[in-house]
């Protein structure tokens, strides 16, 4: 559980990638492409890990706190994630990964953008005047 999370909080998606279960792989990757890129992560902390959560043993679950801004708005945000996790033979693989509470942009799938279709017209500015940005800068 701390690999996983360690890994994602500092952008190691590779490293985290490895305790996520094959049948959560691809869930896992679409809910965390924006990590390290377009997400920054300000902060994590395991809030809770409750273990056996079935009868053999098998099963746990945990709550992550992440403290996070987008580079977008460069607004800190707070989101707190339940895990489910399943055994599997000497350690614990992601199964399951959900917002329980807080900003829900931090799971969420980013839309795919469509193709343009056709060709793309461009307009020219030959009456753009410089001056009139000099007070961005």
């Amino acid at each position: 559980m701390i690999e996983l999370n360690e890994g994602a909080r500092w952008g190691r998606m590779d490293v985290a990638a490895g305790y996520v279960s094959p049948v959560f792989q691809n869930q896992f990757r679409l809910s965390h492409v924006r990590w390290g890129r377009d997400i920054q992560i300000a902060d994590s902390e395991i809030l809770a890990v409750n273990a056996h959560t079935e009868e053999d043993g098998s099963g746990a679950l945990s709550r992550v706190a992440i403290r996070w801004y987008d580079h977008e708005t460069m607004v800190i945000a707070q989101t707190v994630i339940r895990q489910a996790w399943q055994k599997h033979k000497q350690t614990f693989l992601l199964v399951n990964e959900s917002v329980e509470n807080g900003h829900p942009g931090l799971l969420a799938i980013p839309q795919l953008d469509r193709p343009v279709e056709g060709p793309v017209e461009t307009e020219e500015y030959e009456d753009f005047d410089d001056a009139q940005w000099s007070s961005v800068y």
